[in-house]
C-alpha cells in the first residue's frame, strides 16, 4: 500500500488581502502550520491598493479643494491655485504606500507564517500547486478576492476603459470623464473628479440613485453631485460603446454622450479564473463559492471567505470572515455573525447605513415608527455651516415587552458630513440588541454632531420632543 505523504501545512490561505490576512493569523493563533498565498509580488489586496485606501485618501484631497471654496464663501479669501492633478495623485500613491507598510511580508513571517507568491491552482483537494511548485496541506482557505465586472454592452471591449485597478494610477486629470455606474465606487470617485476640475457623467440604470438605501438618501445626494457640476444620466444604462476620432462615445437612451475617458464601475465578479475549484468539486453559486455560515465550501477541508463567497463585500466582513475560515481549518467550531453590519458610502455627504429601511420594516415587523430628524436642528451644524443631511432611525417593538423603553433599533441612516462615524452608535444598539431609549438617555457633549443621535432618538418620547426644539422639522412617525 503506498504510503501518504505527510502534508507541508496544517492550513494555507489563498489570498492576500483583508479575508487573508485574517484567515493566515487566526489559524495561527489557533496553533496550526500556516502558509499565506499572494499571486501578486505584494501583500494588500484590493482594498490597500485598488479600492478602500486609494479612493478615500483621493476623496479626501477632493474635499479639500471644495473646502477652501467653501472657506472663501465665508470670507476668508485666500487666491485659488491651480490643481496640479499630477501631485495629487503622486500625494495618493505616498498614502497608499504609508498604510501598505504595515501589510509586509515581515508582518506574517514574525507570526510563523510562510508567506508565498505565486499563482496557485489546486491540483487535488490536499494539494495546490504555486506556480509548479506542490503544496500539501490539511486544509485550505479560499480568500481570493474580487474584481471589476464588466457589463456586456456592445463595443464596450473595443474602448480603453478605466476600472477601480487602473484609475488611480492616471497622471492627467481627465477634461470628460464618464462614469458607468451609480454604486458607492462610481458616485465616489465622480464627484472627487469634480472637484478636481473633470467635467463628470454619472451613467445609471436605475431610476434614483442609492435604491438600496433609504430614498431621502438618494434624493439629497443627487442633488449635492449637481451641485459639484456632476450631469446624472438615471433610468437607462450604456447600449453601446464605441471610439471616435478619440472620443469615446456611449449611446444612453436616444442620446449620445462623449468624453475623454471612461471608468467602468457596475458591481464585482469573484476571482476564481485559474484556481481549478472545479477540479475538486467545489460548488459555485452565481459564480461565487457557496460557503454556510462556518465558511465551509461543499468540499470539507476547504473554506473560503471574503468577496469571493458572494456576500456583503466590506473590508470588515472580509476580515471577520476570514478570522472564522481561519480558525475553523485549524480545527475550531466558530460561525460568522453579520446580523449587523454597518456601510458607508462615502460621498460629500456621507451616506451611512446599518440595518433594515423603513419600507422594509413595515413588511417585517410590528410596531414600527421612524424618526426622520434633519442636520438643521444640530447646532454643531450649524456652527459648521454643513447643515445638508439627516437621521432616520427605525425602531420597532420588542417580543412580549413591545415598545417599552422605545422598542428597538432595527435599522438606522445617518446623511451628513462624518456620517460614518455616527453610525456606530446605532451599530451597536442593535448588537447589543437594548432599548432604543438608552440613547436618548446617554448624556452627549456639546456642541458635537453626535449630539444628533440623542436629539433624534429623543424624537420617539414626549418628554424628548419637548426638549429638543425641532421647529417645523419631521419627528417621530409610526
Amino acid at each position: 500500500m503506498r504510503r501518504r505523504r505527510a502534508a507541508d501545512f496544517d492550513v494555507t490561505v489563498v489570498g492576500g488581502g483583508t479575508a487573508g490576512f485574517s484567515a493566515a493569523l487566526a489559524a495561527a493563533h489557533e496553533g496550526a502550520r500556516v502558509a499565506l498565498v499572494e499571486q501578486e509580488r505584494r501583500l494588500g489586496g484590493d482594498c490597500t491598493f485598488y479600492g478602500c485606501v486609494p479612493s478615500k485618501a483621493l476623496i479626501e484631497l477632493a474635499g479639500a479643494v471644495a473646502r477652501g471654496t467653501a472657506l472663501a464663501a465665508a470670507g476668508i479669501l485666500e487666491p485659488q491655485s491651480r490643481i496640479d492633478f499630477g501631485a495629487v495623485m503622486a500625494r495618493q500613491r505616498a498614502i497608499v504606500e504609508q498604510i501598505a507598510a504595515d501589510e509586509r511580508d515581515e508582518r506574517f513571517t514574525d507570526a510563523g507564517i510562510e508567506v508565498i507568491h505565486g499563482r496557485g491552482s489546486f491540483a487535488d483537494r490536499h494539494t495546490l500547486s504555486v506556480d509548479g511548485r506542490p503544496i500539501r496541506s490539511r486544509s485550505f482557505v479560499v480568500a481570493a478576492g474580487s474584481h471589476a465586472a464588466v457589463p456586456p454592452v456592445p463595443g464596450l471591449d473595443q474602448v480603453p476603459y478605466l476600472t477601480n485597478r487602473t484609475i488611480f494610477g492616471l497622471v492627467h486629470l481627465p477634461e470628460r470623464l464618464l462614469v458607468l455606474g451609480g454604486g458607492a465606487i462610481g458616485l465616489e470617485l465622480a464627484q472627487a473628479f469634480a472637484r478636481f476640475g473633470s467635467t463628470v457623467t454619472v451613467i445609471e440604470f436605475a431610476e434614483r440613485l442609492l435604491p438600496q438605501n433609504e430614498p431621502e438618501a438618494g434624493v439629497l445626494v443627487a442633488k449635492c453631485l449637481r451641485g459639484d457640476g456632476v450631469e446624472l444620466r438615471l433610468g437607462s444604462g450604456a447600449r453601446s460603446a464605441r471610439l471616435n476620432a478619440g472620443e469615446i462615445e456611449l449611446e444612453v437612451g436616444d442620446d449620445v454622450v462623449r468624453g475623454d475617458a471612461l471608468l467602468v464601475a457596475t458591481g464585482r465578479a469573484a476571482s476564481v479564473a485559474g484556481l481549478g475549484l472545479e477540479r475538486i468539486g467545489t460548488v459555485l453559486d452565481r459564480g461565487y463559492v457557496k460557503v454556510d455560515t462556518r465558511c465551509r465550501t461543499s468540499v470539507t477541508n476547504v473554506y473560503a471567505a471574503g468577496d469571493v463567497t458572494g456576500g456583503i463585500q466590506l473590508t470588515p466582513v472580509a476580515a471577520h470572515e476570514g478570522a472564522v475560515a481561519g480558525r475553523n481549518a485549524a480545527g475550531k467550531r466558530a460561525r460568522t455573525d453579520e446580523r449587523v453590519v454597518p456601510s458607508v458610502v462615502f460621498v460629500d455627504p456621507e451616506v451611512a447605513r446599518v440595518g433594515i429601511t423603513e419600507a422594509e420594516a413595515l413588511t417585517t415587523r410590528r410596531s414600527v415608527r421612524t424618526v426622520l430628524f434633519p442636520l438643521a436642528g444640530v447646532d454643531r451644524a450649524r456652527i459648521t455651516g454643513r447643515t445638508e443631511g439627516f437621521i432616520k432611525i427605525v425602531t420597532a417593538g420588542r417580543p412580549l415587552l413591545g415598545r417599552a423603553g422605545g422598542g428597538v433599533v432595527v435599522g438606522a441612516e445617518v446623511v451628513g458630513p462624518g456620517a460614518g462615524e455616527l453610525i456606530h452608535e446605532f451599530a451597536l444598539a442593535m448588537q447589543t440588541r437594548m432599548f432604543a431609549g438608552r440613547l436618548a438617555q446617554t448624556i452627549h457633549a456639546y456642541p458635537t454632531m453626535s449630539v444628533a443621535v440623542q436629539q433624534a432618538m429623543s424624537q420617539l418620547f414626549p418628554l424628548g420632543r419637548t426638549l429638543v426644539e425641532s421647529g417645523d422639522h419631521t419627528a417621530a412617525r409610526g
